[in-house]
């Protein structure tokens, strides 16, 4: 069977063009789905909101991923959402650690499940100046 050189380049810029490009679905079988973050101000000042997510390991030789890390500034009574902070498929981690810092070094770590993309952590400084982390199915 002859194939010519042509039909061959084309079959190779075809590959080459498409891993490029980041169409990694059509070798990894998806689109990769997310959750947010959502951050919230309920105090009379408004703050700057820093947050690492950070996975824990299923195993104790197994490492820590920093999942997402960002900071925003938030007013009184507004909130903002992170709308593609976290990976969530087959391979992500259940358990899952978030730290909060205020501008004013006010902190908060807080463990939750990730169990499914409802499970968004919502970060709330409360009326008093408090921090505190929620996932959705936690209400």
């Amino acid at each position: 069977m002859d194939i010519s050189r042509r039909t061959t380049l084309a079959a190779l810029t075809a590959g080459v063009t498409t891993g490029i490009a980041g169409c990694n679905s059509l070798t990894f079988g998806g689109k990769q789905e997310y959750t947010p973050v959502v951050l919230e101000n309920n105090h009379d000042a408004p703050h700057m909101m820093a947050f690492t997510i950070v996975s824990i390991p299923d195993n104790p030789n197994g490492g820590f991923t920093v999942g997402t890390s960002d900071a925003w500034y938030v007013t009184p009574g507004d909130s903002h959402s992170f709308p593609e902070a976290i990976p969530v498929g087959d391979v992500s981690p259940a358990s899952m650690t978030v730290m909060v810092v205020l501008e004013d070094e006010t902190a908060k770590r807080a463990r939750f499940q990730m169990d499914g993309p409802d499970d968004a952590p919502h970060i709330t400084v409360t009326e008093a100046g408090d921090i505190t982390v929620k996932t959705r199915m936690q209400g």
